[in-house]
């Protein structure tokens, strides 16, 4: 009996899997509290926590939606006291597919208009704009930087051509970070923006991957960049992060979720976190009450 024990704690261990993991996390159902109004709630597809303006999240659509972001309070309802609020028109910049959003450095924020659900679009890219008023009627795009997806090496290159689709973008120690959505299972990736700029097309590199066992649609970073949250159709991940820009190695959190039928962004919120659903639906959580899933 003790030499089965053993193996089996050999095996938890050379397999990089803790004793908290292998336990049984009960998914929760996640309750709407509000619903973001009109005409902010069109395919919700971003949200990120505005770090000028108090009380204002940003939101904004996907493809086939409006050129515009919308500013909202936590209960989602419109900031602009206009009755006629349109949100705020992104000057100069189409919405092929924006799938999230996320502060930048210096009261920009980050556009993520690399939506790829056919694994063929040739433009993807990011857009940095300036932080509009929450009643501004538009915003100035400051870059736009044009991304794609490194080659792998050797003879697959010639067989395999990795043009991913991801909806997950944040920005830490000021570089842009994305994570692919990995719809096929397996492992998504990180990639990081390096050295950006708008003069050409800009290769990312690829810095460490994790299985989150299901399509990742969102994520964000805390105001102190000490955690990352991840989200994905079935769950809420939560990591904890060192000063430098090692990923997927410190504490991990995981929450299942249950009762949705199609999250796609979230935020932080003091000691919460804030879900919606792609039909203007605002979930909150608190980060405290997700469980361990393996302690390094």
């Amino acid at each position: 009996m003790k030499k089965i024990i053993w193996l089996i704690l050999i095996f938890f261990t050379t397999n990089g899997i803790s004793l908290a993991q292998a336990t049984k996390v009960k998914a929760i159902k996640l309750e709407a509290y509000k619903r973001i109004d009109e005409p902010a709630r069109d395919e919700v597809s971003g949200i990120v926590k505005s770090r000028k303006y108090e009380d204002t999240y940003w939101v904004h659509g996907d493809s086939g939606t409006k050129d515009h972001i919308y500013a909202i309070n936590v209960d989602g309802e419109i900031k602009s006291k206009e009755k006629n609020y349109k949100g705020a028109e992104i000057k100069g910049a189409r919405n092929e597919d924006w799938e999230d959003i996320a502060n930048g450095d210096e009261g920009t924020l980050i556009l993520a208009d690399f939506g790829n659900n056919c694994h063929c679009r040739e433009n993807l890219k990011i857009l940095i704009i300036e932080e509009p008023e929450p009643d501004a009627d538009e915003a100035k795009v400051l870059e736009e930087y044009l991304i794609r997806y490194p080659k792998r090496d050797g003879v697959l290159s010639l067989l395999i051509e990795d043009n991913y689709n991801a909806e997950a973008i944040f920005m830490k120690n000021g570089k842009i970070y994305i994570i692919t959505k990995n719809e096929s299972g397996g492992e998504a990736k990180l990639f990081l923006l390096a050295d950006p700029s708008s003069e050409k097309v800009n290769i990312l590199q690829e810095t460490s991957s994790f299985k989150f066992r299901g399509q990742v649609t969102a994520a964000d970073i805390s105001y102190d960049e000490s955690q990352l949250v991840v989200l994905t159709y079935n769950a809420i991940w939560l990591f904890d992060l060192n000063e430098g820009e090692v990923f997927f190695k410190g504490n991990i959190y995981r929450q299942p979720i249950r009762g949705v039928e199609q999250v796609e962004s979230i935020t932080f919120f003091d000691d919460d976190l804030i879900i919606t659903e792609e039909n203007g639906d605002l979930y909150r959580l608190k980060i405290s009450d997700i469980p361990v899933y393996s302690k390094n």
